[in-house]
């Protein structure tokens, strides 16, 4: 029973953070710096919604707000069509929280 009730409490927690992290998405395409970063390296986490992967990516990021490239591991839920575009080497378009620079999504 214990697990069961454990297993129920993950799950809700983690429905939160996908709610909340849709929320945020919507307001960085809305407002967000458009800035680039290069795909240093992409890691399955093993979660998926509605079959597509959340992945963590490293990312170097360059950002017209910041006047160096800076690191930042960041984690997204991705179409899975869009998994052979997200390879090492690659470069992305990002919207940057112009208050955060470390929060950002892909688009």
């Amino acid at each position: 029973m214990r697990q069961m009730r454990d297993g129920v409490a993950v799950a809700s927690q983690t429905l939160s953070d996908l709610n909340a992290g849709q929320m945020q998405a919507q307001a960085l395409m809305a407002t967000g710096v458009v800035g680039q970063a290069t795909i240093g390296a992409v890691r399955d986490t093993g979660m998926t919604v509605n079959d597509n992967p959340v992945v963590e990516l490293d990312l170097q990021v360059t950002s017209p707000s910041v006047p160096a490239p800076y690191p930042v591991t960041h984690r997204q839920m991705i179409n899975r069509l869009q998994v052979p575009q997200l390879q090492p080497g690659a470069s992305v378009q990002v919207r940057i929280d112009p208050m955060n620079p470390h929060v950002l999504i892909l688009g």
